[in-house]
């Protein structure tokens, strides 16, 4: 998919694309502008790419259970062969990048990180959704006017899971990043382990792990 191609459908729409965030199998993502929206994020990907469980997840968190400290995606519009969704725009980088950045992250910011992701999962495991793929790329900084606090928004949602019910568990396929992976999901019978939301809370405390000795 051409980056130029995607920028022209975006002006036609009436945005005004700022810059190109970053490229990906399943995808470009611009920051853009529009009157009604302010200034946001627009992920361009073609018709097939599109993943409909992101979407739907996203949007039923964002619409009926918002979170601060979840991305929030606001719509999506297919045009022709081309699918735009429009989300949240956060304006500094990811945790990963953070951690690489930073000699030593002090202790107050390393306690409002995990307390916001903290909270944003458990508003995730309240509805009865299972992240799967917690990691430092996936959770993206977001720097509030006028203040020196940072905001994270738990992002990509296209691994998340929806139980029936929150209380119970279930065997899922095996998915996720394998250093935030918790043991019995790395083994061989893993395909019959019971998996709940605690897989997230597990690949939580790795990121605090991170966080506090890199």
């Amino acid at each position: 998919m051409m980056e130029r191609e995607c920028k022209v459908l975006l002006e036609e729409k009436g945005f005004q694309v700022l810059r190109t965030l970053g490229k990906g199998a399943f995808g470009i993502v611009f920051q853009v502008k529009k009157e009604e929206y302010g200034t946001i994020a627009a992920k361009v990907m073609n018709e097939d790419e599109f993943d409909a469980n992101e979407w739907r997840t996203g949007f039923r968190l964002s619409h009926q259970n918002h979170c601060p400290f979840i991305l929030n995606y606001i719509s999506t519009t297919m045009y022709g062969l081309k699918t735009i969704i429009l989300m949240e725009y956060a304006n500094l980088k990811n945790l990963d990048t953070l951690i690489e950045t930073k000699k030593e992250i002090p202790i107050p910011i390393i306690r409002a990180i995990m307390k916001q992701l903290l909270e944003g999962l458990r508003t995730m495991h309240d509805s009865g959704i299972i992240h799967r793929d917690i990691k430092g790329q996936n959770i993206l900084l977001n720097n509030l006017p006028g203040s020196r606090c940072v905001q994270i928004k738990i992002a990509d949602l296209g691994l998340a899971k929806i139980q029936r019910n929150v209380l119970q568990s279930m065997t899922m396929t095996v998915v996720g990043t394998f250093p935030y992976m918790p043991p019995e999901l790395t083994m061989d019978n893993a395909k019959d382990v019971k998996a709940d939301a605690k897989v997230d809370v597990w690949a939580a405390g790795i990121i605090f792990h991170q966080l506090v000795t890199h």
